[in-house]
């Protein structure tokens, strides 16, 4: 078991068929769209952006220049999602169970509502807006995420806050990091020991593989550091 899982993970996801799009519209166009800024704002923005490096909507705030709302506002219409201006970060206290809050904080996307009838989750997060991170959800657990872009410190609280719903009674969830492929093979095959019979799926996303291991009583993420990064894919390869 060990060394098939070792081979299936060295096996890149193959990438999902994506449809062709437009490229998204730019932050300071959309920010003249709002009518949020002038022109002379703009540049003087881009022209600061040159030296200190922050995203612009970050240098158009610490410039005084806009307020929060307008560049959440046109970072959700540049994504295609929904935003939020304010929010009760109480609400992610009772997360759904297979969630646990290392992997709500390696994907960047925090529960706040489950809907298991149609397998649809709320999450708030931040930009930049985690869509590999989405689309590994999907493929490896079939829940589909519906985003609300906030504010950068709200998301923060709330990702402080998440709290997983305790799972059934008899079943264990966990999501650890581990150091390497050879380490998450070994954790499989523990996995597969104790349950004797395993699912393995991967997705690689950014600076980590995401490997979930389903058995008939404890469910695994692991998180292994990629070795280079690449955009969020993820393909079933084991079971």
């Amino acid at each position: 078991v060990e060394n098939s899982a070792r081979m299936g993970l060295d096996e890149p996801a193959v990438p999902a068929a994506m449809p062709g799009a437009l490229p998204p519209l730019k932050l300071g166009v959309l920010l003249r769209h709002l009518g949020a800024i002038s022109e002379a704002n703009l540049e003087r923005a881009l022209e600061s952006q040159r030296t200190t490096g922050p995203r612009l909507g970050a240098e158009l705030q610490h410039l005084g220049l806009v307020t929060f709302e307008p560049v959440l506002k046109a970072l959700a219409a540049q994504n295609g999602i929904s935003y939020l201006a304010s929010f009760d970060v109480s609400r992610v206290t009772r997360g759904p169970s297979w969630m646990p809050a290392e992997t709500v904080r390696a994907l960047g996307l925090v529960p706040f509502h489950a809907d298991e009838p149609t397998r649809r989750v709320r999450v708030v997060c931040a930009a930049p807006v985690p869509k590999g991170a989405m689309r590994a959800l999907f493929k490896l657990t079939g829940w589909t995420a519906e985003p609300y872009l906030i504010e950068d410190q709200l998301w923060e609280q709330a990702l402080r806050q998440y709290r997983p719903s305790p799972p059934a009674e008899g079943h264990y969830r966990e999501a650890v990091a581990v150091n390497g492929v050879d380490a998450a093979a070994a954790h499989i095959a523990e996995s597969a020991l104790m349950d004797r019979a395993v699912t393995m799926r991967h997705a690689s996303c950014n600076q980590y593989t995401w490997v979930r291991v389903e058995g008939p009583r404890q469910v695994s993420d692991l998180f292994v550091p990629a070795i280079q990064e690449a955009e969020c894919q993820a393909e079933h390869i084991a079971r």
